[in-house]
């Protein structure tokens, strides 16, 4: 028999990287957006290795709070991601 393809993720994905103070309110409207398939928050930047929220929040370890968007193209552009995120923020 023939393989079957994989159909329950597109071929095509992109992915945004967003900071936007507090990452817990932009993962949150991300999730809930069509074409979103994968949401990851966490910490870009930064002079300490892996630091804690309370690090984070304290401004001292040059963190920035930041979502990792996976996407579909298709069903969301880059650009609609964007607008969501600039009315968020």
């Amino acid at each position: 028999a023939a393989p079957v393809a994989n159909t329950s993720r597109p071929l095509l994905t992109e992915v945004a990287i967003l900071g936007g103070g507090c990452f817990y309110s932009l993962d949150a409207v991300c999730r809930q957006l069509k074409g979103v398939l994968q949401v990851t928050s966490g910490y870009a930047g930064g002079h300490i290795p892996s630091p804690t929220h309370q690090q984070v929040c304290s401004g001292m370890t040059g963190h920035a709070e930041v979502v990792q968007v996976e996407f579909d193209p298709c069903l969301l552009s880059y650009q609609q991601l964007l607008q969501v995120f600039l009315s968020v923020h």
